[in-house]
């Protein structure tokens, strides 16, 4: 499966999504509100792609984002928070 993935940002926040052809298969929204944060507000995986790891990419797509940014991460959404949980080697970015 051929996946692009897209980050759309403006002065308020983005959105990073992932697509297989011209459907969306997850995307994951953020704010930031301060110029050293982002705040996950949050994210979607389409029903067909859940278990398929594209949660997880996405995530990781955000942690790369975070850190060649320079960003500390809030986490509000259910499933980013897990992720910090679940992979505590990322929490020096909260």
């Amino acid at each position: 499966m051929d996946i692009r993935e897209e980050h759309v940002t403006d002065n308020l926040g983005g959105v990073f999504q992932l697509w297989s052809e011209e459907q969306m298969m997850a995307q994951m929204m953020y704010s930031k509100p301060f110029p050293d944060r982002i705040i996950v507000q949050h994210t979607q995986v389409n029903r067909e792609f859940n278990g398929k790891g594209i949660g997880k990419r996405l995530f990781l797509r955000m942690i790369d984002f975070a850190k060649a940014e320079g960003l500390h991460v809030v986490p509000n959404c259910q499933f980013t928070r897990k992720m910090f949980d679940k992979y505590p080697e990322f929490k020096t970015l909260l």
